[in-house]
């Protein structure tokens, strides 16, 4: 079974990671996931206070998902996905804070997310980034471009207006599966496209 890392900043969009962890388990895949400290306050504020802890976060998938899923402390450097030596399909973030994408941009690898970055672009495997910010800067540009230079694949969380969603919910599964297309992985579009 392929590995595939999900990291999950505190930027807002707490809702795509957790429907990509489901999307990329239910294809087969185990996530490696790290969080933030602050990826557990949003999802508190953006889908509630069952999802505020690691343990809560994990109880909250389908027994199916669960086993799919490993969950790395944010400061464990010791982790398999420190390495490159571990072998990935590649590194989701989502979503992205520009704190966490200037960082990778800069090669701080200061917490284990941002090291498994790291080791995902020094061992050129697929880094898909969803970033979350409005109105960017000059600097939050500068610093896609050079991650993007580098072969990272930017996938902003904008809806398709053209599929003509009827609820949130069907804007957050274009852009999840969207996003999780972006690292190879095949995937069929939700149903209402």
């Amino acid at each position: 079974m392929a590995h595939v890392v999900v990291g999950v900043s505190g930027a807002s969009g707490a809702p795509l990671a957790h429907k990509a962890i489901a999307l990329i388990t239910s294809l087969g895949y185990t996530v490696d996931l790290v969080m933030t400290k602050h990826a557990f306050l949003t999802a508190i504020e953006e889908m509630g206070k069952e999802f505020g802890t690691p343990e809560k976060y994990i109880q909250s998938f389908p027994e199916q998902v669960r086993l799919a899923l490993k969950v790395h402390a944010l400061h464990d450097f010791t982790a398999s996905i420190a390495s490159g030596t571990y072998p990935t399909l590649g590194m989701l973030i989502i979503p992205c804070s520009m704190a966490s994408l200037a960082a990778i941009a800069c090669g701080l690898s200061d917490n284990l997310l941002r090291r498994a970055a790291d080791v995902t672009l020094k061992e050129r495997r697929r880094l898909v980034i969803v970033p979350r910010e409005a109105p960017l800067s000059e600097i939050h540009l500068e610093n896609m471009l050079k991650l993007s230079r580098m072969g990272v694949v930017f996938v902003p969380p904008m809806p398709a207006w053209y599929m003509r969603p009827q609820t949130v919910s069907d804007i957050e599964d274009f852009i999840v599966a969207r996003s999780v297309e972006a690292l190879g992985i095949q995937v069929d579009y939700p149903r209402w496209m």
